[in-house]
């Protein structure tokens, strides 16, 4: 009978690209487990310690640093080395009182940007959907995973983003994607750049949602997926790498 459901190893010549991991040495990579982010858009656990952060030498240094608990992500104790880190997620290191979010640049699409502790408490979220359940209650599903339940409608709709506390996920601000409102790129020519939104352009049959964003001295029109939206006059969070 043959094997049912993807398999749970990885080639290392098969590792998304902006992994900066050698190609050549070994056959095998960590592969992300099923979680909160895509494979082709976070890195392992372990493969995130070891190779981007380096703040282990090898896979058994980071098994046993992981196994013991001194791992978060977004303050909750993470003890998977396949556990899927992705974007805006925020890890911390207690030994090494470091802290750093994972965000979009021309370095790399997921750069890890070492943040200070009381920035590491605060997570922007883009909504990526929005259902009414149960007891005429709203539920906005976030990009990380997380879902928020409301009695009220909070006025969000799919492609606006909220700040929210971690680990606890209580709603901080919002920010609505509209004619105006600081975008950042998650992709493409302008990753890690934030533009102005000059206008929104309805999808058809054939073509998806996009906007036509203003950024470094040039407007131009992009997908809605590959966009975040980061504040109104000035970002929520500092969300720029830098070059």
């Amino acid at each position: 009978m043959g094997s049912m459901g993807s398999s749970r190893h990885m080639k290392r010549s098969a590792a998304p690209s902006f992994w900066k991991i050698p190609r050549k040495l070994g056959q095998f990579v960590v592969k992300p487990s099923p979680g909160p982010h895509p494979i082709s858009e976070s890195y392992s656990l372990a493969i995130l310690l070891r190779d981007v952060l380096k703040v282990v030498k090898n896979m058994r240094e980071a098994r046993y640093v992981i196994n013991s608990g001194k791992i978060l992500v977004d303050g909750v104790v993470r003890m998977d080395k396949k556990f899927p880190v992705g974007l805006m997620d925020v890890i911390h290191i207690p030994s090494m009182n470091k802290f750093y979010r994972m965000l979009p640049s021309k370095k790399a699409m997921l750069f890890p940007k070492e943040i200070d502790s009381e920035s590491a408490k605060l997570k922007l979220c883009k909504v990526k959907s929005k259902n009414k359940v149960k007891s005429n209650k709203f539920s906005y599903g976030l990009h990380d995973g997380r879902t928020i339940l409301s009695k009220e409608d909070l006025g969000l709709n799919v492609g606006d983003s909220v700040l929210i506390t971690i680990p606890e996920g209580k709603l901080v601000d919002k920010v609505k994607l509209e004619k105006g409102s600081l975008v950042l790129f998650l992709k493409g020519k302008h990753i890690g750049k934030i533009g102005t939104v000059n206008d929104l352009v309805k999808g058809t049959f054939s073509t998806e949602k996009s906007a036509e964003v203003y950024v470094e001295g040039e407007t131009v029109r992009v997908p809605l997926r590959v966009l975040l939206v980061v504040g109104k006059d000035k970002p929520l969070l500092p969300v720029e790498v830098g070059e």
